[in-house]
């Protein structure tokens, strides 16, 4: 299983919210490419990019376009406001290894035809409901129906969120993994990781490929310079 850091954006700057909300954000000091610099020379092999203010309805991806060039060994999924087929199709033009977001939770249909290896469904749950537009719109949709339709396109990679966890440091959401991980998908799991000692119980649950990881990192609860760390975040997911 592979850790997988997360840079979360919102006006220019990297930063966690807590339970996915602006108002309880923390702003970092550090610029995002001094961020991926270390990591990158770390060994972090994959990177989860997340355009808040595009999530939010106003993006600004192209803070992040020039990644993919500058680091070619690292492979960058980026998210965040990309709601049509248009936005997703140019973002992988740009050299983006895979594209995570909720298109295809509110509209399958509209995703029919591309690679479904290079789309990564963004199941972002508050208990067995999916939440989208920056966690602030509950799907009309049961989950297990969305999930039936997602499976039924060929899509079968998920970035899983247990919202109540996100940003809490409490702990990964091991049952929100788990669920979407029976159903069939190659699962990220996301929200709370804390520590080292998280990723052992995750990586036991079937088709659970990957961790991300945003704050524990940023602030050292996860030493960058601790070999195991090294060792994660070089795993292939």
């Amino acid at each position: 299983m592979q850790l997988i850091p997360s840079l979360d954006l919102l006006q220019g700057r990297l930063v966690r919210l807590r339970h996915g909300d602006p108002a309880q954000a923390t702003f970092y000091d550090m610029t995002p490419e001094d961020w991926v610099g270390q990591l990158a020379e770390a060994g972090a092999r994959r990177i989860h990019l997340v355009d808040l203010d595009g999530a939010f309805g106003n993006p600004r991806q192209g803070l992040f376009t020039a990644l993919p060039s500058r680091y070619p060994e690292i492979r960058f999924q980026l998210g965040g406001g990309l709601r049509d087929r248009a936005a997703i199709e140019e973002t992988l033009d740009l050299g983006f290894e895979a594209v995570v977001g909720t298109l295809a939770v509110e509209r399958p249909s509209a995703l029919k035809g591309l690679p479904g290896h290079r789309l990564i469904m963004a199941l972002d749950l508050q208990g067995d409901r999916i939440v989208t537009r920056g966690w602030q719109a509950p799907s009309a949709c049961a989950s297990t129906d969305v999930f039936e339709a997602l499976l039924t396109l060929g899509f079968d990679r998920a970035l899983v969120t247990d919202v109540s966890r996100d940003g809490t440091l409490e702990g990964p959401g091991h049952e929100a993994a788990a669920w979407v991980a029976k159903e069939g998908f190659h699962v990220q799991a996301s929200g709370g990781v804390k520590a080292l000692s998280d990723l052992p119980p995750l990586s036991t649950i079937p088709g659970v490929v990957g961790a991300i990881s945003g704050k524990a990192l940023m602030e050292g609860f996860i030493p960058l310079d601790d070999p195991r760390t090294r060792a994660a975040l070089a795993g292939e997911a």
